[in-house]
Protein backbone atom coordinates (compact mmCIF):
# COMPACT_ATOMS: atom_id res chain seq x y z
CA UNK A 1 0.00 0.00 0.00
CA UNK A 2 2.82 2.52 0.57
CA UNK A 3 4.32 2.07 -2.35
CA UNK A 4 0.75 2.55 -4.05
CA UNK A 5 0.97 5.90 -1.98
CA UNK A 6 4.11 6.86 -2.71
CA UNK A 7 3.60 6.31 -6.70
CA UNK A 8 0.55 8.47 -6.72
CA UNK A 9 -1.67 6.27 -7.85
CA UNK A 10 -5.37 6.71 -6.31
CA UNK A 11 -7.28 3.89 -8.13
CA UNK A 12 -8.88 4.05 -12.03
CA UNK A 13 -6.67 4.14 -15.36
CA UNK A 14 -3.34 5.92 -15.16
CA UNK A 15 -3.24 8.21 -18.31
CA UNK A 16 -0.38 8.30 -20.87
CA UNK A 17 0.65 11.94 -19.34
CA UNK A 18 1.64 10.99 -16.07
CA UNK A 19 4.62 8.98 -17.59
CA UNK A 20 5.81 12.60 -18.47
CA UNK A 21 5.26 13.55 -15.25
CA UNK A 22 7.99 14.83 -12.49
CA UNK A 23 7.95 15.89 -8.96
CA UNK A 24 8.59 13.50 -6.46
CA UNK A 25 7.68 10.84 -8.27
CA UNK A 26 9.72 11.05 -11.10
CA UNK A 27 7.67 9.42 -13.36
CA UNK A 28 9.18 10.33 -16.59
CA UNK A 29 12.82 9.93 -15.24
CA UNK A 30 12.24 6.49 -14.46
CA UNK A 31 10.46 5.89 -17.58
CA UNK A 32 13.54 6.86 -19.26
CA UNK A 33 15.79 5.08 -17.79
CA UNK A 34 13.92 1.87 -18.23
CA UNK A 35 13.47 2.78 -21.90
CA UNK A 36 16.76 3.66 -22.07
CA UNK A 37 18.13 0.43 -20.70
CA UNK A 38 16.36 -1.30 -23.58
CA UNK A 39 17.77 0.25 -26.37
CA UNK A 40 20.96 0.45 -25.05
CA UNK A 41 20.60 -3.54 -24.92
CA UNK A 42 20.39 -3.28 -28.87
CA UNK A 43 22.59 -0.50 -29.78
CA UNK A 44 25.58 -2.41 -28.08
CA UNK A 45 25.57 -4.89 -30.87
CA UNK A 46 24.07 -8.06 -29.06
CA UNK A 47 21.38 -8.64 -32.24
CA UNK A 48 24.21 -8.19 -34.82
CA UNK A 49 26.09 -10.78 -32.98
CA UNK A 50 23.14 -13.57 -32.39
CA UNK A 51 21.30 -13.10 -36.09
CA UNK A 52 24.62 -12.56 -38.26
CA UNK A 53 26.69 -15.06 -36.38
CA UNK A 54 27.54 -17.44 -38.75
CA UNK A 55 27.45 -14.67 -41.35
CA UNK A 56 30.16 -12.50 -39.60
CA UNK A 57 32.38 -15.65 -39.33
CA UNK A 58 31.96 -16.32 -43.11
CA UNK A 59 31.89 -12.66 -44.56
CA UNK A 60 34.19 -10.94 -42.10
CA UNK A 61 36.50 -13.72 -40.87
CA UNK A 62 36.83 -16.39 -44.38
CA UNK A 63 35.26 -19.48 -42.32
CA UNK A 64 33.72 -22.22 -44.90
CA UNK A 65 29.69 -22.17 -44.65
CA UNK A 66 29.85 -25.50 -42.99
CA UNK A 67 32.44 -24.64 -40.28
CA UNK A 68 30.62 -20.86 -39.61
CA UNK A 69 27.33 -22.68 -39.07
CA UNK A 70 28.68 -25.21 -36.87
CA UNK A 71 30.40 -21.94 -34.77
CA UNK A 72 26.91 -20.39 -34.48
CA UNK A 73 26.18 -23.56 -32.85
CA UNK A 74 28.72 -23.60 -30.25
CA UNK A 75 28.23 -19.71 -30.12
CA UNK A 76 24.51 -20.30 -28.86
CA UNK A 77 25.82 -22.94 -26.55
CA UNK A 78 28.30 -20.24 -24.64
CA UNK A 79 25.28 -17.59 -24.36
CA UNK A 80 22.99 -20.18 -23.04
CA UNK A 81 25.89 -21.09 -20.59
CA UNK A 82 26.80 -17.40 -19.25
CA UNK A 83 23.08 -16.62 -19.70
CA UNK A 84 22.64 -19.18 -16.45
CA UNK A 85 25.04 -17.63 -14.59
CA UNK A 86 23.61 -13.54 -14.68
CA UNK A 87 20.76 -16.18 -12.20
CA UNK A 88 23.20 -16.34 -9.54
CA UNK A 89 24.85 -13.37 -9.54
CA UNK A 90 22.74 -10.55 -10.32
CA UNK A 91 21.54 -10.07 -6.69
CA UNK A 92 24.89 -10.39 -5.56
CA UNK A 93 27.05 -8.24 -7.86
CA UNK A 94 23.84 -5.87 -8.12
CA UNK A 95 22.29 -3.96 -11.65
CA UNK A 96 24.85 -1.54 -11.67
CA UNK A 97 27.81 -3.09 -11.78
CA UNK A 98 26.70 -5.83 -14.24
CA UNK A 99 25.86 -2.50 -16.38
CA UNK A 100 29.02 -1.17 -16.11
CA UNK A 101 30.84 -4.25 -16.32
CA UNK A 102 29.13 -5.53 -19.45
CA UNK A 103 29.33 -2.62 -21.28
CA UNK A 104 33.46 -2.75 -20.68
CA UNK A 105 33.58 -6.28 -21.53
CA UNK A 106 31.33 -6.18 -24.92
CA UNK A 107 33.24 -2.98 -25.80
CA UNK A 108 37.10 -4.28 -25.25
CA UNK A 109 35.40 -7.89 -27.12
CA UNK A 110 34.49 -5.70 -30.26
CA UNK A 111 37.70 -3.52 -29.60
CA UNK A 112 39.41 -7.38 -30.32
CA UNK A 113 37.22 -8.13 -33.21
CA UNK A 114 38.14 -5.11 -35.21
CA UNK A 115 41.60 -4.53 -34.39
CA UNK A 116 41.97 -8.40 -35.72
CA UNK A 117 40.22 -7.75 -38.96
CA UNK A 118 42.26 -4.76 -39.99
CA UNK A 119 45.01 -6.85 -41.01
CA UNK A 120 43.07 -8.88 -42.95
CA UNK A 121 44.78 -12.11 -43.02
CA UNK A 122 43.42 -15.69 -41.72
CA UNK A 123 45.64 -15.76 -39.22
CA UNK A 124 44.78 -12.31 -37.45
CA UNK A 125 40.92 -13.35 -38.37
CA UNK A 126 41.39 -15.94 -35.72
CA UNK A 127 41.34 -13.19 -33.04
CA UNK A 128 38.16 -11.90 -34.39
CA UNK A 129 36.73 -15.12 -33.13
CA UNK A 130 37.53 -14.79 -30.01
CA UNK A 131 35.92 -11.12 -29.67
CA UNK A 132 32.76 -12.48 -30.91
CA UNK A 133 32.95 -15.29 -28.36
CA UNK A 134 33.85 -13.08 -25.16
CA UNK A 135 31.42 -10.61 -26.52
CA UNK A 136 28.54 -12.87 -26.17
CA UNK A 137 29.80 -14.58 -22.92
CA UNK A 138 29.19 -10.97 -21.44
CA UNK A 139 25.87 -10.30 -23.16
CA UNK A 140 24.59 -13.28 -21.93
CA UNK A 141 25.56 -12.69 -18.06
CA UNK A 142 25.09 -9.25 -17.94
CA UNK A 143 23.05 -6.94 -20.24
CA UNK A 144 20.56 -9.96 -21.64
CA UNK A 145 18.58 -10.30 -18.45
CA UNK A 146 19.51 -6.59 -17.14
CA UNK A 147 17.42 -4.71 -19.28
CA UNK A 148 14.35 -6.58 -19.05
CA UNK A 149 14.51 -6.39 -14.79
CA UNK A 150 15.18 -2.76 -14.48
CA UNK A 151 12.61 -1.24 -16.01
CA UNK A 152 10.22 -3.07 -13.82
CA UNK A 153 12.17 -2.48 -11.23
CA UNK A 154 12.51 1.37 -11.00
CA UNK A 155 9.15 2.25 -12.38
CA UNK A 156 6.50 2.98 -9.82
CA UNK A 157 3.28 0.63 -9.52
CA UNK A 158 1.31 3.57 -10.62
CA UNK A 159 2.71 4.06 -14.25
CA UNK A 160 4.60 0.30 -14.40
CA UNK A 161 2.53 -1.19 -17.34
CA UNK A 162 2.53 1.78 -19.51
CA UNK A 163 6.62 2.20 -18.73
CA UNK A 164 7.26 -1.16 -19.30
CA UNK A 165 5.76 -1.42 -22.26
CA UNK A 166 7.69 1.78 -23.82
CA UNK A 167 10.63 0.00 -22.67
CA UNK A 168 9.75 -3.47 -24.78
CA UNK A 169 8.51 -0.61 -27.84
CA UNK A 170 11.86 0.89 -27.89
CA UNK A 171 13.82 -2.80 -27.93
CA UNK A 172 11.67 -3.73 -30.53
CA UNK A 173 12.45 -0.66 -32.76
CA UNK A 174 16.03 -0.72 -32.12
CA UNK A 175 16.21 -4.38 -32.49
CA UNK A 176 14.80 -3.92 -35.92
CA UNK A 177 17.31 -0.75 -36.84
CA UNK A 178 20.62 -3.00 -36.27
CA UNK A 179 19.44 -6.28 -37.72
CA UNK A 180 18.52 -4.40 -40.81
CA UNK A 181 21.81 -2.06 -41.06
CA UNK A 182 24.46 -4.51 -39.64
CA UNK A 183 24.34 -5.63 -43.16
CA UNK A 184 24.67 -3.05 -45.20
CA UNK A 185 27.24 -1.77 -42.53
CA UNK A 186 29.77 -4.89 -43.05
CA UNK A 187 29.28 -4.76 -46.54
CA UNK A 188 30.31 -0.92 -46.72
CA UNK A 189 33.15 -0.15 -43.99
CA UNK A 190 33.69 -4.41 -42.84
CA UNK A 191 35.85 -4.07 -39.66
CA UNK A 192 34.32 -0.08 -39.32
CA UNK A 193 31.01 -2.28 -38.23
CA UNK A 194 32.54 -3.23 -34.68
CA UNK A 195 34.12 -0.26 -34.14
CA UNK A 196 31.09 1.47 -34.13
CA UNK A 197 29.43 -1.12 -31.61
CA UNK A 198 32.66 -1.03 -29.45
CA UNK A 199 32.10 3.16 -29.02
CA UNK A 200 28.88 2.52 -28.13
CA UNK A 201 29.30 0.34 -25.77
CA UNK A 202 31.76 2.60 -24.06
CA UNK A 203 29.44 5.41 -24.18
CA UNK A 204 27.44 3.34 -21.94
CA UNK A 205 29.85 3.81 -19.27
CA UNK A 206 29.27 6.99 -18.10
CA UNK A 207 25.37 7.00 -18.79
CA UNK A 208 25.20 4.01 -16.60
CA UNK A 209 27.77 5.66 -13.98
CA UNK A 210 25.82 8.68 -13.60
CA UNK A 211 22.31 8.29 -14.06
CA UNK A 212 21.56 4.23 -12.98
CA UNK A 213 20.64 4.34 -9.04
CA UNK A 214 21.13 0.57 -7.81
CA UNK A 215 17.73 -0.99 -6.98
CA UNK A 216 19.11 -4.41 -5.77
CA UNK A 217 17.72 -5.49 -2.34
CA UNK A 218 15.12 -2.48 -2.28
CA UNK A 219 11.99 -2.68 -2.58
CA UNK A 220 9.41 -1.00 -4.39
CA UNK A 221 8.66 1.43 -1.58
CA UNK A 222 12.53 2.05 -0.99
CA UNK A 223 12.78 2.72 -4.20
CA UNK A 224 10.07 5.48 -4.27
CA UNK A 225 11.87 7.08 -1.34
CA UNK A 226 15.32 7.01 -3.11
CA UNK A 227 13.62 9.22 -6.47
CA UNK A 228 11.69 11.40 -3.54
CA UNK A 229 14.87 12.06 -1.63
CA UNK A 230 17.01 12.65 -4.72
CA UNK A 231 14.29 15.06 -6.18
CA UNK A 232 13.77 16.65 -2.71
CA UNK A 233 17.33 17.29 -1.37
CA UNK A 234 18.39 18.49 -4.98
CA UNK A 235 21.01 15.13 -5.19
CA UNK A 236 22.08 13.15 -7.58
CA UNK A 237 19.68 9.61 -7.93
CA UNK A 238 22.81 7.64 -7.63
CA UNK A 239 23.98 9.43 -4.34
CA UNK A 240 20.67 9.19 -3.11
CA UNK A 241 20.51 5.45 -3.57
CA UNK A 242 23.80 4.82 -1.90
CA UNK A 243 22.98 6.95 1.00
CA UNK A 244 19.90 5.79 1.61
CA UNK A 245 20.24 2.26 4.21
CA UNK A 246 17.80 -0.57 3.92
CA UNK A 247 15.14 0.73 5.57
CA UNK A 248 12.61 -1.28 7.84
CA UNK A 249 9.31 -1.54 7.71
CA UNK A 250 8.82 1.34 9.95
CA UNK A 251 11.55 3.44 8.64
CA UNK A 252 9.68 3.47 4.94
CA UNK A 253 6.53 4.61 6.69
CA UNK A 254 8.37 7.29 8.83
CA UNK A 255 10.02 8.49 5.75
CA UNK A 256 7.25 8.15 3.12
CA UNK A 257 5.01 10.56 5.68
CA UNK A 258 8.37 13.00 5.89
CA UNK A 259 8.33 13.21 1.92
CA UNK A 260 4.81 13.92 1.73
CA UNK A 261 3.85 10.37 0.46
CA UNK A 262 1.63 9.08 3.06
CA UNK A 263 -0.72 11.29 5.81
CA UNK A 264 -1.04 10.10 8.74
CA UNK A 265 -5.20 10.06 8.29
CA UNK A 266 -4.43 7.63 5.57
CA UNK A 267 -2.22 5.40 8.07
CA UNK A 268 -4.82 5.53 10.52
CA UNK A 269 -7.67 4.69 7.92
CA UNK A 270 -5.26 1.72 6.94
CA UNK A 271 -4.84 0.22 10.71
Amino acid sequence: MDSIHAAGHHGGVTPFSALFSGGKTQHCRRMLLGASSQFFQQLGGCNAVIYFFPILFETSIGQSHSMSLLLGGVNMIVYSIFATTSWFIIERVGRRKLFLWGSVGQSLSMVLVFACLIPGNPSAAKGAAVGLFTYIAFFGATWLPLPWLYPAEVNPIKTRAKANAVSTCSNWLFNFLIVMITPVMISGIGWGTYLFFAILNALFVPCIWIFYPETAGRSLEEIDIIFAKGYCENMSYVKAAKELPKLEETDIDHMAKGYGFVKDNEKADQR
